[in-house]
């Protein structure tokens, strides 16, 4: 039955997200906002808000595992998995304006992440543990992605605007939406609790695999759509954008909440993801593109990770 709760979370709280974003930008055209900047900074941010939710359900509850487990899946998923599929449907060329301005702020999320949680080493602690005012730092890296993002943006000549009406459906939209990401999130940390108390697996794994999957499937299925479009920039960004905020205004979000105690098991994803993103970011800089070839080998890493994960 936990199943069941956790499979009709995991599809509410996508709808509501959908909600959330149609609504946010019928409001963004309203106030004439470029369509450019909708779609990097409301729609980029709207369509993260399951991991949101999550991610701050998960905090109040004191749930760390399912927190860390949902983001660090996320990413490893979109990194490797999707980018990876992408690359099989077609090779993958990458603009060198995504290689500096997107994926070194996605590594440098990584090396971030990875020095804050390492107290042990670096903050001579006991334990692994993203305070409060590193959390605050997180936000602060998420604001100057968000800002140089938008200030790129707004340099690109002719940007289009798009005066829209703002109706009331669209409000309701909005609301209905909010209402239907919070109740799903809850009822989602409230099942994978539950399951892994039944299965007799850690919370961290539920995290890991069936709600970061869960979460990331409209970035799936949009990514597919938008490479078979030829929109291989939108994809590619898009991917990229949400493990930076994944990162950085999520997992901000959530430490500024409650401080994060980051176990064993969560500091060896950390380091994978950020050996994982090297690789991908080699496999970029060689010939700026992803191969098929590269792409097998990037989807057999997520398989080959999520064996591991679940045998260890």
């Amino acid at each position: 039955m936990d199943i069941i709760f956790l499979l009709l979370g995991l599809f509410v709280i996508v709808k509501g997200s959908d909600y959330l974003v149609d609504g946010s930008v019928s409001l963004a055209k309203f106030f004439k906002i470029p369509t450019l900047v909708i779609g990097l900074t409301v729609v980029a941010i709207a369509t993260g808000i399951p991991e949101i939710a999550i991610s701050i359900t998960s905090s109040f509850k004191g749930s760390n595992e399912i927190l860390l487990g949902n983001l660090l899946g996320s990413n490893m998923f979109n990194i490797l998995f999707i980018l990876g599929l992408l690359a099989l449907i077609k090779p993958l060329p990458i603009k060198r304006e995504i290689i500096i301005k997107n994926y070194l702020f996605a590594l440098l999320s990584c090396f971030v992440l990875f020095v804050i949680s390492y107290d042990v080493y670096f903050g001579d602690s006991l334990v692994n543990i993203i305070t409060r005012s590193e959390g605050i730092l997180l936000l602060c890296f998420a604001g100057i992605f968000l800002y140089s993002t938008i200030l790129g943006a707004m340099d690109e000549k002719g940007l289009k605007t798009e005066r829209g009406k703002f109706k009331v459906l669209d409000a309701l939209k909005i609301i209905v939406g909010i209402i239907l990401v919070g109740v799903s999130a809850d009822i989602i940390v409230e099942s994978a609790i539950k399951i892994s108390e039944h299965l007799g697996v850690s919370e961290h794994i539920i995290g890991l695999t069936v709600i970061a999957v869960g979460t990331n499937l409209p970035e799936l299925v949009t990514s597919i759509v938008a490479t078979l479009k030829g929109e291989v920039d939108m994809a590619v960004g898009n991917l990229v954008g949400t493990n930076i905020f994944n990162l950085f205004l999520m997992l901000g979000l959530s430490a500024t909440i409650k401080p994060i105690v980051i176990d064993a098991f969560s500091f060896i994803d950390i380091i994978i993801l950020a050996i994982v993103s090297l690789i991908v970011y080699i496999f970029i800089r060689h010939k700026k593109d992803i191969s098929k070839i590269e792409g097998i080998i990037m989807i057999l890493l997520y398989i080959s990770y999520i064996i591991y994960v679940v045998i260890r």
